[in-house]
């Protein structure tokens, strides 16, 4: 019998900007949540066709996203013409999972339990982002939809996107330094039918800078 390769693309972002390949035997795992590198070659074939569900095609021959949804795995199959006309059926089941812990981070910095010193100006223009500590695939961390802004535990302000609104820009100016500030509930992905996993809250101390800081 003829058999397809499925591989997953990695990304060795420790190492460099290069893509190293990952033979799928090794590594049959997609990750909810977000889109999961896909190749796929047929050896001998005139061409193929690929589906699953969430998975859809990349500009580049052989390449795919896979978005899993809910449930354990996701099945690619594959109908490919040989070259002698045969027909050729394959699939590949890929077990799905969720992720580590996720940290809500702040202009690029995240860490669990502790509180970042940042001043009215950084806070009101700063970034919120989720990462995964440690964890090469997805490096660039999650596109956040919306997060909460707790203004020292007196006013709660919901956020859309991963900037602050004016709303929350408007309570941040008001803020003394002293004041205790922390974002949670911050949701991210883009399918409505995933249950993602929480991301841990981010906690901040209003502080003022000297203008040699700044």
């Amino acid at each position: 019998m003829k058999l397809l390769h499925f591989l997953l693309l990695l990304p060795v972002a420790a190492l460099s900007q290069n893509i190293s390949v990952v033979s799928a035997e090794k590594m049959n795992v997609v990750y909810r949540g977000v889109d999961n590198p896909i190749k796929i070659a047929v050896p001998g074939a005139k061409s193929f066709i690929a589906t699953a569900t969430g998975m859809r095609a990349t500009d580049e021959a052989g390449k795919y996203l896979i978005a899993p949804g809910p449930g354990l795995e996701v099945k690619v199959a594959i109908e490919a013409i040989m070259e002698d006309g045969t027909t050729l059926h394959e699939e590949k089941v890929f077990r799905i999972k969720g992720f580590p812990p996720l940290l809500g981070s702040i202009n690029g910095d995240s860490c669990y339990e502790c509180t970042f010193s940042l001043s009215k100006p950084e806070l009101a223009n700063s970034t919120i982002e989720v990462k995964i500590p440690d964890f090469l695939f997805f490096d660039n961390g999650f596109t956040v939809l919306s997060f909460d802004i707790n203004i020292s535990d007196k006013k709660i302000i919901k956020v859309d996107g991963n900037k602050m609104n004016s709303e929350a820009i408007k309570e941040i100016n008001k803020l003394k330094v002293g004041s205790k500030i922390h974002i949670d509930r911050i949701r991210y992905g883009n399918d409505p039918t995933v249950e993602y996993r929480k991301v841990s809250p981010i906690y901040i101390d209003i502080v003022e800078r000297k203008a040699s800081e700044r």
